[in-house]
């Protein structure tokens, strides 16, 4: 790219896959488990041994295994080593944890039923409209939105979920040195359960509440399997089932982060929202709202597409904004179930998401607020 500095940006695509395809990809991926599982024992007995072995040297051996033929007819090098850079990443991650004293989680074994990544890197194209992967063939995939020209084609990752095959491809599109800076309204957002957000202006925008909505039929679903037998194909049919209802209910929530987030970065050129810890919130009496209305996918989608628009998107302390009154600055305390603000010095009356929303607007824009930074929920 000329020395120009990158971004990765990653899209996903639906795949359909013919019967014959549909078999290779599942022999490919019953070989990658086994492999991942092979790798893992080994790492466990030569450490054992006092000879703690790495990514490096079981890529070395890989080699070998891949000259002499092993393995599914015309799997790709890169395909193989895959899952060995996986359970290596998974490693690093279990030391991790050790080291900052949280409860390690040392790397299992991998189930086939629940094998469902493969990864090409530099070695697949795409010609007329299809994507040509090594050792798979030509795949039909439904292009719903084009690929960015000016980037460069850096990985495919073919995915399984709810026996349904997906496309995620990684490109590396280039940073304009001079990025424009957009000019225009500014706007507070504030994040809620009741209403998905409330927003400076005075809208209210719902939540797509994509698990309260399907949790009758996810429930009815997952009785189905429990009366199932163990280990039965009318089982592996109901789990299907439930796995599908989820994917359905992650659709929605996705959608719905796009579409806001997009429609935000569009129409202001600054926007505040509350910096919240949720993994905390995720984790008290209301974890299932909060879950529910996935604000970490919200804020992480709104952070990149913010970045590409030239949006400026910042985050203050939540801190006492729903109790601040935004006409005045008085203090008015008010229960949890109290859904309007109502102050007794200057007679403002309004919801008490919109008042928060306000007082979020007004420490964006001023010197307490600091510069979005994407940040793992």
């Amino acid at each position: 790219m000329d020395g120009r500095v990158c971004v990765y940006r990653t899209y996903r695509y639906r795949i359909y896959p013919t019967r014959r395809q549909r078999l290779v990809l599942e022999t490919h991926l019953q070989f990658a488990c086994d492999l991942y599982n092979a790798a893992l024992e080994q790492r466990r007995y030569e450490w054992r041994a006092g000879r703690p072995i790495g990514f490096v040297s079981q890529c070395r051996q890989l080699t070998e295994v891949w000259s002499a033929g092993d393995g599914p007819p015309g799997m790709s090098y890169s395909t193989m080593q895959d899952p060995l850079r996986r359970l290596d990443r998974s490693f690093q991650n279990f030391l991790r944890r050790v080291t900052a004293g949280q409860t390690p989680g040392y790397p299992r074994y991998r189930s086939r039923l629940r094998y469902d990544v493969l990864t090409w890197s530099g070695s697949w194209v795409i010609e007329n409209r299809r994507l040509a992967l090594p050792g798979i063939g030509h795949l039909k995939v439904r292009w719903h939105r084009g690929l960015p020209t000016a980037g460069s084609r850096r990985i495919v990752t073919v995915r399984r979920h709810a026996d349904r095959w997906y496309a995620c491809i990684v490109l590396s599109l280039p940073v304009p040195l001079h990025r424009k800076t957009a000019t225009g309204p500014t706007v507070g957002v504030d994040l809620g359960i009741q209403n998905f957000a409330a927003l400076s202006t005075g809208e209210l925008i719902p939540g797509p509440r994509a698990f309260r909505t399907s949790s009758k039929r996810l429930r009815m679903a997952q009785r189905r399997v429990s009366r199932r037998v163990q280990g039965s194909r009318r089982r592996r049919k109901a789990g299907l089932v439930v796995a599908r209802l989820h994917d359905r209910i992650r659709n929605i929530r996705r959608n719905h982060a796009h579409q806001l987030s997009r429609r935000l970065t569009s129409e202001f050129a600054l926007i505040a929202v509350e910096d919240l810890v949720l993994r905390d919130l995720a984790g008290g009496i209301i974890a299932k709202d909060v879950r529910d209305q996935a604000w970490g996918q919200f804020l992480r989608l709104l952070g990149y597409k913010a970045e590409d628009a030239g949006v400026q998107v910042v985050r203050v302390a939540p801190a006492r904004t729903s109790k601040v009154c935004s006409g005045c600055g008085t203090s008015v305390v008010k229960a949890l179930s109290e859904r309007q603000h109502r102050c007794p010095e200057c007679d403002l009356v309004i919801d008490r998401d919109v008042n928060a929303a306000r007082n979020i607007l007004r420490l964006g824009t001023s010197r307490q607020a600091s510069t979005w930074a994407l940040r793992r929920a």
